[in-house]
């Protein structure tokens, strides 16, 4: 089963640690509030932790598409909210705890503790990294992921020990001139010509809890 990969960190987990304990009822964050990797999203979280935090009504446990036809069982937060839905993987299924991989839907407008958010291009990803990065090319099952952080600041894990995965995609109107040199199973750097011609956004936003 494929799952969301690993590679993005400070994004997830700020606004989240609500007051779960108090009154028994939590105040659900905005959408495109920050997020942390901290709980209720943290690496020890659990099912029950989540629905505690957000609400019953906006928790759900379901099956997901990950991939290639496969389905997984997720913990599914604000499951008819594009803007805010999470869905949550589990390194210990049948219990639901641990998390392993946490994706937001690709309209998010949750936004990382280090500020990457969804429909940020090339360029400004670049300058909250603080260097250039390289990322897969397009028109395959892999396009746009980010391959190397290249030493810099979404190389360190989030606060809790999460890390950061992105994808960028290419706008409908990217230059053909462009998009032929940077396509196929090949590593680019960021900064490559040809890539800052096609204009890359990001449109995918997931976290990965490496185990302990």
């Amino acid at each position: 089963m494929s799952r969301p990969s690993a590679a993005v960190a400070t994004l997830l987990f700020g606004l989240l640690a609500v007051n779960a304990a108090l009154a028994g009822t939590a105040t659900m964050p905005p959408a495109g509030g920050r997020l942390a990797c901290t709980p209720p999203l943290g690496p020890r979280s659990s099912h029950t932790e989540v629905i505690a935090a957000f609400g019953k009504a906006v928790v759900t446990y379901r099956e997901v598409h990950v991939g290639e036809g496969e389905m997984a069982g997720a913990t599914v937060v604000f499951p008819a909210d594009p803007a805010r839905r999470i869905e949550i993987f589990w390194k210990d299924a049948k219990k639901r705890t641990g998390l392993a991989d946490l994706r937001l839907s690709p309209e998010t407008t949750w936004v990382a503790p280090n500020g990457l958010a969804r429909g940020m291009t090339i360029a400004e990803v670049e300058r909250l990294n603080g260097r250039p990065f390289s990322l897969a090319g397009f028109f395959w099952d892999n396009a746009g992921h980010v391959i190397d952080w290249k030493g810099g600041a979404f190389d360190a894990a989030l606060p809790g020990g999460c890390t950061v995965a992105v994808r960028f995609d290419l706008p409908a109107d990217a230059p053909e001139a462009a998009t032929s040199r940077i396509n196929g199973d090949t590593e680019f750097a960021s900064d490559d010509e040809n890539m800052r011609a096609a204009k890359p956004f990001v449109s995918y936003l997931g976290f990965a809890y490496p185990s302990p």
